[in-house]
């Protein structure tokens, strides 16, 4: 389960091949751990028959960042898989990310706490008029067009350069997990599986701006360091291919997506990380 890293990164039939597993990829572009902890909910956890393990894909510092995928553009997605009473959702991916002025316009005045619809509304008068009146191309065609536009197979494969990374990006209060832990949806993932009967296991993918341990900054290192012991404290398994020298710079066609060459190596190292976990 992921987002579109995993679609360029994991090729079902070959993991299916090595690993002797039949697999459902759950890739959803865009989508952080809002949208997949309301998957895990409801959805995974409430299958007739649920699956015996569960690969949740992460790059960077996104499982602590409740928020991320959960607004704007993202919000019809959230809205289809989310049920009546979403309190764990409400208070961690909304509530917690406001500060108290916010909380309390938002709480008492509807007309703030809508500012985002109608912000959005706006944004698509603006986007869709145009493109309908000069060229009979409604929401549909244009959506439609810009998906086809913007698709992976279009990237440009992206030079990345080592020495222009930007360490301020990778120090922050965002990467103290001790402090974000709980306001996150790991342990609520966590339990959920774990009262299914689901192992769950957490993959760590590789950055290419960050290929190598020295190329993360403190923060960055303590942040995995801390993820590591709370997920061995958990039972949790994690697989970290963040620094694994078998994904070269060659193999991306960005920052985070891999290339049929890529996808073939990351497929395989996944592979074999989850069989070692069946010995």
């Amino acid at each position: 389960m992921g987002n579109s890293v995993i679609n360029s990164g994991i090729d079902e039939s070959q993991f299916e091949l090595l690993t002797s597993q039949k697999m459902l990829k759950y890739s959803f572009p865009g989508t952080a751990s809002a949208y997949w902890y309301l998957l895990v909910k409801s959805n995974i956890a409430t299958a007739e028959t649920p699956p015996k393990y569960l690969l949740v894909f992460f790059l960077d510092n996104l499982l602590t960042t409740p928020d991320l995928g959960a607004n704007s553009t993202y919000q019809p997605m959230i809205d289809e898989i989310a049920g009546e009473n979403e309190t764990v959702l409400l208070q961690k991916a909304y509530l917690n990310q406001l500060d108290p002025v916010e909380g309390y316009l938002d709480s008492h005045y509807p007309l703030f706490g809508e500012r985002q619809t109608l912000k959005d509304k706006i944004d698509n008068r603006l986007k869709y008029t145009l493109p309908q009146l000069f060229q009979n191309c409604a929401k549909p065609c244009l959506d439609k067009a810009l998906d086809a536009v913007f698709d992976e197979k279009n990237m440009l494969p992206n030079v990345l350069q080592q020495n222009a990374i930007n360490l301020g990006r990778w120090s922050s209060n965002e990467w103290d997990f001790n402090a974000l832990v709980e306001k996150s949806f790991i342990p609520d993932m966590i339990q959920i599986t774990r009262e299914k009967g689901i192992k769950l296991i957490f993959v760590r993918e590789k950055n290419a701006r960050v290929m190598t341990l020295e190329d993360e900054s403190k923060d960055m290192r303590k942040y995995f360091q801390d993820i590591s012991d709370y997920l061995k404290k958990e039972g949790v398994p994690l697989l970290d291919f963040a620094h694994n020298s078998a994904l070269t710079l060659e193999m991306f066609l960005d920052e985070m997506h891999l290339n049929p060459q890529g996808r073939l190596v990351f497929t395989r190292l996944v592979a074999e990380g989850f069989l070692t976990l069946l010995k």
